[in-house]
């Protein structure tokens, strides 16, 4: 017979035969997420806007954003793949952390509305289409092969890119959905019997 229990703050479960951590209890996690999540997107408009490298080809200086390189390709008519990038390392990742700053600043300023359930509900279902990781080992990838044929110099994009990355990660690794959902409910009851 499986029982409900209550994990006390900072317990974890582990499994009996192996000693793996299958689940560990954090509690007070919002304020952390929160800072992580106005740091993103802090960093999400210089990562999208500013140059990520400067290649050198024989003398051809060639500059490219992150949106310059999805309006190259709508350019070179490459249209699914410009929306799907664009889509995918833009607007997905950004929606994200709009939803969890949503999310996390109203719950630290113990306000509910009855929409922050479905938004933090959306924020878990689009996870799989925001592509920050991909795309960064995809830039990774271009400037290794491209240092034998060009002189490639960073710019301030990739090392904005690169506080975006961590930041979102930080902030996606941080967060404890039990918490969140726990917190969401309670606020949405105490609503309901006030009203």
């Amino acid at each position: 017979m499986i029982q409900n229990q209550v994990i006390a703050e900072g317990s974890k479960l582990e499994c009996p035969r192996c000693g793996h951590v299958l689940y560990k209890q954090r509690q007070d996690t919002i304020s952390k997420t929160l800072a992580y999540t106005i740091t993103a997107l802090i960093f999400f408009y210089p990562a999208v806007t500013e140059s990520i490298m400067t290649l050198n080809m024989a003398g051809f200086l060639q500059q490219q954003s992150l949106i310059g390189g999805a309006r190259v390709l709508l350019q070179e008519h490459y249209y699914l793949v410009a929306v799907l990038t664009f889509l995918s390392s833009m607007l997905v990742p950004l929606l994200r952390l709009i939803l969890l700053f949503i999310v996390t600043f109203s719950l630290s300023v113990n306000y509910f509305h009855k929409n922050l359930l479905w938004f933090f509900r959306l924020y878990h279902h689009i996870e799989e289409w925001g592509m920050l990781d991909v795309y960064m080992l995809g830039i990774i990838v271009s400037v290794v092969k491209l240092l034998s044929m060009a002189e490639i110099e960073p710019g301030f994009g990739l090392w904005a890119y690169a506080g975006l990355l961590i930041a979102s990660i930080l902030a996606t690794t941080s967060i404890n959905p039990h918490e969140v959902w726990e917190l969401l409910l309670k606020r949405k009851n105490q609503q309901e019997r006030c009203s």
